[in-house]
Formats: C-alpha cells, sequence, structure tokens
C-alpha cells in the first residue's frame, strides 16, 4: 500500500482514524495511571521492608488486611443503612427497561440487566456496580419487577 493510498483511506475514513487515535490516547492515559498507582505500591512496599525492616509476606499481609478492613467496614456502616432504605423504598420500572429506586435519602437509576447504575445522593452522583450494593437490593429490585409485571 502506497502513502498516498493511505493518505486518501484516511480521508475518506476519517471519524473511524479519529476514534482510533483517540482511544489510543486513552488507553495510553490509563495505562500510565496504572503504572504510577502500581509503582506507588511498590516504592511503599520497599521501604517498609527495606528501611522498617518488614518481611515481604508481612507487607501482603498488610495490603491484604487493609482490604479485608474496608469491607468490614462498609459490611458494617454502608450496608445495614441501604438495607433499612431499601425496605421502604419506592421502585418504578419504564417501558425502555430502565428502573428508579426512591428512598428517602438516596436515588439509584439505572437500566434493567445493567450492572452499572448511577446513585443520587443529595446534590452528589456516582456511578456504582449494583452487584456492591448486596443482594438485598437485587431481591428487592427482582420483587419489584415482578410487582410491576402482574
Amino acid at each position: 500500500m502506497s502513502v498516498e493510498q493511505l493518505l486518501q483511506l484516511v480521508a475518506d475514513y476519517w471519524p473511524v482514524a479519529l476514534c482510533v487515535i483517540v482511544l489510543i490516547l486513552a488507553a495510553q492515559w490509563m495505562v500510565r495511571s496504572l503504572i504510577r498507582l502500581i509503582s506507588m505500591f511498590v516504592v511503599i512496599g520497599v521501604v517498609l521492608v527495606l528501611f522498617f525492616e518488614f518481611s515481604p509476606d508481612q507487607v501482603i499481609q498488610m495490603g491484604r488486611s487493609a482490604v479485608q478492613a474496608t469491607q468490614e467496614v462498609v459490611d458494617k456502616t454502608i450496608t445495614p443503612v441501604l438495607d433499612a432504605e431499601l425496605q421502604d423504598a419506592d421502585i418504578s420500572f419504564q417501558p425502555d427497561g430502565s428502573y428508579e429506586v426512591k428512598t428517602a435519602s438516596i436515588r439509584i437509576v439505572g437500566m434493567k440487566g445493567e450492572p452499572k447504575a448511577t446513585v443520587y445522593y443529595k446534590d452528589e452522583k456516582w456511578e456504582v456496580d449494583i452487584g456492591l450494593l448486596g443482594t438485598m437490593f437485587q431481591e428487592r429490585l427482582g420483587k419489584a419487577e415482578e410487582e410491576a409485571t402482574t
């Protein structure tokens, strides 16, 4: 393929070429961010091993215990509040497959079958994996959908 043919191809399909360039730039940015994050954890681990005389196994165990402690905090604080809120939630389904869960303080909007939903709390909003909201949310959503179809 000659240079002229390549330039003609790009001229004919410039939107596709632009999308490919944007995807490459986005992937490069994500890889750089991931490498920075990993390198930060590696530096912290090396400092703990070299200067504070921890063993590599102890450093790995500290990381695991930090993740476990975070999960326990979520299980003890956020999950009970969410479960209590969902008991009295109003759930509505739209013909396009979207749903809306309204409680006293939060609102969750998502599409049926999609793993992500948007959670609104006061003036804030977050994209969350609805699987992380717990089985109570899934059960309540399924029950409300059954009631809506009958």
